[in-house]
């Protein structure tokens, strides 16, 4: 079904809405002025909402062929990060020390833009269309948690997202089958020995030999211990012991750490249960005490086969490319969807269409999008997307 006619009336409202957000940031979980907003705009169009926890909102439409097609999720992350934005633009963040850097502003003015849309075309929607606009994406345990523990999942048949990708060209999407993001955990293991004088090791032990045997062991647990196929990452990231400067004092303690991100949620348990087990054992072994602290992230996003084949018709049905890209190690709670319901989400190419400006990273102070011409497409595609899904009766896989 062609939704450029009902794009075009949308393309003023997207920008200035996606600006004013990126304006007025909020952390996660904090994000009190976007909820308001939200729900000011969804008022506005005669949606019915509710709130989830403290800063998370959804809206939902029965359509005029309420019962006869599936029951949508569209989904999107509203919240921003603990650090400055350093763009110069007009609408740069006017919160000291917070900024969106990693494009949820576009993803809730997107799904606004949906949401406007279908509330003035209901004669669009089959079942019941829900639009999730998420708080905490980037703090654990994740708003996605929040929304599953509430039931979001018993009402719906199938999830759908997007996420801006600044460092893609314009026009690709990216969406795949199977694992699309990490599975992720962090650990912090103490050691504990017995001061003492430089000069009389002997009569003291010395927790930095358990702990720098730990650097070794647990960084070689993917060569040794997990399979030769499988996608493991392990980085012992800092270790800490002593006083600096200080070269007579044997500490008392040595405290090492870092972070595990596979592609299969299993392997991440095996992995942190092996990082237990040489976290206690090693430091025995010295006469040392220790204590081990494991921190699971999100588990692996893995999309449905059944969602990513409506998204990828929607993707070359409005002239866009889909990309083979390799797996992303980062994080991403929309994961927890999929764990409830077949799900699906789609990276989205937002690089300056223009050349002008050089791609950046995502959590880069000077993380930048086309929005002028992004936003416009990526409404398009989820539209796209929805009239697909809700006419598909319901997803299994």
């Amino acid at each position: 079904m062609a939704v450029k006619p009902y794009v075009l009336a949308e393309q003023a409202y997207l920008t200035d809405l996606r600006r004013h957000f990126h304006a007025h940031p909020e952390v996660s979980l904090k994000e009190y002025e976007t909820c308001k907003k939200i729900e000011a705009e969804l008022d506005r169009m005669g949606i019915p909402h509710k709130r989830i926890g403290e800063t998370g909102v959804y809206g939902w439409i029965d359509g005029k062929k309420a019962g006869d097609g599936a029951t949508v999720a569209l989904r999107a992350d509203i919240d921003a990060l603990a650090m400055d934005d350093l763009k110069e633009v007009p609408y740069h963040s006017q919160n000291a020390g917070v900024c969106h850097a990693c494009g949820h502003d576009a993803h809730t003015a997107v799904l606004m833009g949906v949401a406007e849309i279908l509330a003035a075309h209901k004669d669009l929607i089959k079942g019941t269309v829900y639009f999730i606009f998420q708080q905490g994406e980037e703090f654990l345990p994740g708003g996605a948690c929040t929304l599953v523990e509430e039931g979001i999942a018993d009402k719906v048949d199938a999830f759908f997202a997007i996420h801006v990708d600044a460092e893609r060209p314009f026009g690709s999407v990216d969406v795949l089958e199977g694992t699309r993001s990490a599975a992720i955990a962090t650990f912090e293991i103490t050691v504990t020995g017995k001061g003492g004088h430089g000069s009389t090791p002997h009569t003291a032990n010395n927790p930095l030999l358990p702990a720098s045997d730990l650097v070794d062991a647990i960084s070689m647990i993917p060569a040794m211990k997990c399979g030769p196929l499988d996608n493991a990452t392990v980085s012992v990231t800092y270790l800490h012991s002593g006083t600096h400067g200080v070269a007579n004092v044997i500490p008392e303690t040595a405290v090492l750490g870092g972070a595990v991100r596979v592609l299969d949620t299993q392997l991440r348990s095996f992995v942190t249960e092996e990082i237990k087990r040489l976290g206690e054992t090693i430091p025995a072994a010295y006469a040392c005490s220790s204590e081990v602290t494991i921190v699971n992230g999100y588990p692996a996003v893995v999309n449905a086969p059944a969602c990513v084949a409506v998204m990828q018709e929607s993707a070359r049905e409005i002239g866009l490319e889909v990309a083979h890209i390799d797996p992303r190690l980062g994080g991403e709670d929309f994961a927890y969807y999929g764990m409830k319901k077949p799900a699906a989400i789609a990276w989205f190419g937002m690089a300056d269409a223009t050349g002008k400006y050089a791609p950046t990273p995502h959590h880069n102070p000077k993380f930048r999008i086309d929005d002028e011409t992004g936003l416009p497409a990526a409404l398009e595609y989820m539209l796209t997307v929805y009239t697909k899904a809700c006419n598909a009766k319901t997803p299994t896989t």
